[in-house]
């Protein structure tokens, strides 16, 4: 049912300080940038290799940190900084999604993060020991990681 672990996203206050401690004093690189809009963050992400396909961290800042309709701006509010999720690769997300429903998990479907790309899902943490799960494509497509490279 599931390929890998994408990525772990981690909601932060002020996106160029966690970056100063992410990037610059553990050393990660950054491959990607992107505004979400859908989600209403902006997200940078970040490997070992600085190449996607590989274990990520995904920083996540709430465009509008006052938007409690925002669900990562409210989990920042509430919460403060911190994992806000674990993304893991299926390879086919709406049967992914029908085997947990099967199982009995409440599954959220959620939009795709971009036009003509695979939607989400999601398993709220108090279904998944206290850990929200979001079911993901990979990124096979090159376009769709070019499109979030890091600008030169």
């Amino acid at each position: 049912m599931l390929n890998r672990i994408s990525h772990i996203g981690v909601v932060v206050r002020d996106l160029e300080a966690a970056l100063r401690f992410w990037r610059d004093a553990l050393g990660l690189k950054q491959f990607a940038e992107a505004d979400i809009a859908v989600e209403g963050i902006r997200s940078v992400f970040l490997s070992v290799s600085g190449t996607p396909g590989e274990m990520t961290i995904e920083l996540m800042e709430p465009t509008d940190q006052t938007d409690m309709a925002n669900p990562v701006a409210r989990r920042l509010a509430r919460a403060g900084e911190g994992v806000y999720h674990l993304a893991v690769v299926a390879a086919d997300v709406p049967a992914a999604a029908e085997r947990l429903r099967a199982l009995g998990l409440p599954v959220v479907e959620r939009p795709a993060v971009e036009a003509g790309t695979a939607g989400r899902w999601l398993v709220h943490p108090k279904a998944a020991t206290g850990v929200m799960v979001e079911g993901i494509a990979e990124w096979s497509d090159a376009a769709t990681v070019a499109r979030m490279q890091k600008p030169a």
